[in-house]
């Protein structure tokens, strides 16, 4: 018994830590996206995708609060 207690304690603990890849955008409020970020007007630093494309898709948040994206969608202004 106090083995599962330890179990859920360490498991509680390490998804309070954060977590990494899509889940981490995820999280963040923002989805995963391939191709290049110019479709994207604000890319977060989250890596989505680390084990099977590192560097090949990226994490696309929205705009932070009071800005909005220009007319290109390229940018938050």
């Amino acid at each position: 018994m106090q083995n599962a207690i330890s179990i859920v304690i360490l498991a509680a603990l390490a998804s309070a830590c954060g977590s990494s890849g899509e889940q981490a955008c995820v999280d963040a409020g923002g989805k995963c996206l391939v191709g290049g970020p110019s479709i994207c007007p604000n890319v977060g630093p989250q890596d989505c995708n680390p084990d099977r494309n590192p560097g090949g898709a990226y994490c696309c948040l929205p705009c932070p609060k009071g800005k909005k994206v220009n007319a290109a969608g390229t940018a938050c202004e």
